[in-house]
């Protein structure tokens, strides 16, 4: 199709977005359960951002998968990281309560997803 010169190449991992800004190689993303990994590598593509957004629990055992050997300096994502991994602007404001906001997070259509939608139905329907 006359859409996919618009694709990108390879998948877009989170140091390819953030570069070294997040200050972390490593981070804990809540799995729905303990049977799967909660540790994630910058260098791959994020998991999906869920409306849930917990810290490193106390007592986490590392799962097989997990790139990791130790837990020593591995955080979860802030709010602002994970709202910007769904392309919201850095700067745009959130309103709610703090589990409202994780809610919208987890719930929307990155924003540069629906731009790209969008413009690929325009170009489909304006340019033949």
């Amino acid at each position: 199709s006359h859409l996919k010169c618009a694709l990108s190449s390879k998948e877009m991992t989170l140091r390819d977005y953030f570069g070294d800004s997040l200050g972390v190689d490593y981070y804990y993303r809540h799995p729905r359960s303990y049977a799967r990994r909660g540790i994630f590598s910058i260098d791959e593509p994020s998991p999906t951002i869920r409306g849930v957004n917990r810290p490193l629990p106390a007592g986490y055992k590392l799962h097989s998968n997990d790139p990791v050997k130790d837990l020593d300096g591995i955080r979860s994502l802030t709010l602002r990281e994970r709202s910007m991994i769904q392309t919201f602007p850095e700067t745009f404001n959130f309103f709610g309560s703090k589990s409202d906001v994780e809610q919208m997070i987890g719930n929307a259509v990155p924003v540069k997803l629906g731009t790209f939608v969008a413009n690929a139905i325009n170009k489909y329907m304006y340019t033949k």
